[in-house]
């Protein structure tokens, strides 16, 4: 006998039910009581018994049908049930074995008989290990069940793999009992804060998993820390909480101070692709989770990939080398690591140093580093990083930028909050990173610094290059449209000009956000280039607007090539991007016609705003 396993009796009999509660809890067993169907279900799902004992004939919804319900419920589906059934008739005992009841006993019963069934079961269940045995949710072998029979039915959910940050550290300076409390209080957390239909399954250790069906999965994860950060605190000595961090050692040996246990989430939604197994959403989740470790204090990432799109070829090797960023201020800090993402690194971003120490536990080896030098912790962890690594300094004014440079920084830059300018500014003084498989060599600090050096060198390409589309800027463009138009004066050669501009843009960044926002420049950038002839002139001239100029083409001839790029903004896959991301673009077609560069442009400018006017999604290239 399992000493106060918990029975769950489901009767509407008063009586009867009276009589079982009396006999089982004199065999020791826990007793909760339904006394009707929907009360069964309901129960069964918020407190989980060891077994059930289930009538056939109930009010609201009949046996049948509550073990039916509870067999499709993960949550429940591996409990032993039995039925309890005033009638013999085989065609009901056969109805119940069909609907997923595991035995049988047939009113009025046997004591003894049904104490012996019920230990039967109940041993059986026991070795099964389907349950977390320290937080009692789900494990492994139901999370995958759940998984597949989603995924087998095509019901739309959002997997959410949870892990908890800085968990070694935590219990080296406070022991595997209080480990145990920081789990049990974040198992808490989730079971609050998630819906009743999700499934919530504790993986092992500090990993949990939740199968969100409700939507808005961004809101979910946003409620799930807010709720954790909030109690987090409790688990901290007053003497830690007040200094802010923990001192530890890291998996290499290495001592560092960690900051407060944070999570980290990631989010894989059948929305965005389809899966054909769960091996293959699992792993996925576990790559995307990386990236969330890679941000400190708690943060969620959502995969943003579509399996109907071939990835984006990298270099051999399909590694790309760390980047360290420390700096406080949000707005500055995501546009710093867009940059770093456009370059080619991942980065490892912190708000402060304590934040970065945690980052870098994980990964002690960035090949380069953008810091707020203000702070004296940020130069004693650039300085004992296992390989030096180029300093970036980010600085106040030009008295800290200099103060900065003569303590051994490779570059110092002035913050602003124009952030197209720093960006620009940034840019020149970062390197491309390059792939590689033997990280340890090609990645020397040598090669780096040269490398930085070299961009000096570079300047003036840069100058005429937008750094986020690698399209020409407007400097760029307006000196070459400057040639063309010479040259069509002198040739007596048509020479067309394109305006484009991407509609209602300003509402993808307040939605979305920049990074998205980015990645919707780029690829627009990408289709005019493709569509556009090797001796056209593509520029990004400010903004969400953008510049073609077409040597040798009419007017007619650049309407045709304007309608094929509106055709194929219109029709991109932007879900690649965002799940919810829709995308148009409007043009504005001009003819030179000896006309100088300052009136083709404008004439251009003013037939865009007529296609603007007009409803957008459209090319307007007469009146």
């Amino acid at each position: 006998m399992t000493p106060q396993a918990r029975i769950l009796v489901a009767d509407d009999d008063p009586a009867l039910c009276l009589l079982l509660r009396e006999t089982l809890q004199e065999a020791g067993y826990e007793v909760l009581i339904a006394n009707d169907g929907d009360e069964l279900v309901r129960m069964a799902q918020d407190h989980p018994p060891d077994l059930l004992l289930i009538d056939l004939m109930m009010p609201l919804m009949d046996g049948f049908e509550a073990i039916r319900q509870l067999r499709n419920d993960t949550r429940t589906s591996h409990l032993p049930m039995i039925i309890l059934t005033a009638r013999s008739a085989s065609s009901e005992v056969v109805v119940g074995f069909d609907t997923g009841a595991d035995d049988y006993i047939v009113k009025p019963y046997d004591i003894d008989v049904l104490l012996a069934r019920i230990r039967s079961h109940l041993r059986r269940a026991a070795k099964l290990p389907v349950r977390n045995p320290l937080t009692g949710l789900p494990g492994n072998v139901l999370l995958q069940a759940e998984l597949e029979r989603h995924l087998s039915q095509g019901t739309p959910f959002a997997l959410l793999y949870i892990d908890l940050d800085n968990f070694k550290a935590f219990n080296d300076a406070y022991g595997f009992a209080r480990g145990d409390r920081a789990i049990h209080m974040l198992a808490g957390v989730l079971a609050e804060v998630a819906p009743r239909e999700d499934f919530l399954g504790h993986i092992g250790g500090d990993d949990f998993a939740i199968i969100h069906f409700g939507g808005r999965p961004e809101e979910f994860c946003q409620a799930i820390i807010a709720a954790f950060d909030a109690r987090v605190r409790e688990l901290y000595d007053q003497v830690d909480l007040q200094r802010g961090y923990l001192r530890g050692v890291d998996r290499h040996g290495v001592p560092r101070q960690f900051g407060l246990l944070s999570l980290s989430i990631s989010v894989v939604s059948t929305d965005n692709q389809r899966f054909s197994s769960v091996d293959e959403i699992s792993k996925v989740a576990a790559e995307v989770k990386a990236a969330a470790k890679s941000i400190s204090g708690s943060s969620y990432v959502f995969d943003r990939r579509l399996s109907a799109r071939p990835p984006r070829q990298e270099r051999r090797g399909q590694r790309r080398p760390a980047a360290l960023l420390i700096y406080p201020t949000e707005t500055l800090r995501a546009s710093i690591a867009t940059s770093l993402r456009v370059q080619g690194y991942r980065p490892l971003i912190a708000a402060h140093p304590v934040d970065a120490q945690g980052l870098l536990a994980r990964t002690p080896d960035p090949v380069i580093m953008i810091a707020d030098t203000s702070d004296a912790a940020v130069w004693q962890i650039w300085r004992a990083l296992p390989v030096p690594a180029p300093l970036i300094a980010v600085v106040s004014d030009d008295a800290a930028a200099a103060e900065a440079l003569g303590k051994g920084a490779a570059a110092a830059l002035v913050a602003t909050d124009n952030l197209v300018d720093f960006t620009d500014q940034l840019l020149i003084h970062l390197p491309r990173a390059e792939t590689t498989e033997q990280p340890d060599s090609s990645y020397a600090p040598g090669s780096i610094i040269r490398a930085l050096q070299a961009r000096a060198f570079d300047m003036e390409r840069e100058a005429n290059e937008d750094s986020l589309t690698q399209l020409a800027n407007r400097r760029g463009v307006d000196r070459r449209l400057s040639e063309l138009s010479e040259q069509a004066r002198q040739s007596g050669r048509p020479l067309a000009v394109l305006m484009a501009d991407l509609d209602n843009f300003k509402q993808v960044n307040d939605r979305f956000g920049h990074l998205v926002g980015n990645e919707v420049l780029r690829a627009a950038a990408e289709m005019m280039r493709q569509i556009c002839r090797p001796t056209d002139v593509v520029a990004r001239y400010g903004g969400e607007e953008f510049l073609l100029v077409l040597p040798d083409s009419s007017a007619d001839e650049a309407a045709a090539v304007a309608e094929r790029i509106r055709a194929a903004v219109e029709t991109f896959d932007w879900s690649d991007i965002h799940p919810q991301l829709r995308q148009t673009i409007s043009l504005g077609v001009a003819e030179a016609a000896g006309r100088s560069p300052e009136e083709v442009i404008a004439e251009a400018d003013h037939r865009l705003y007529a296609a603007k006017r007009a409803g957008r999604n459209r090319v307007v290239a007469q009146g």
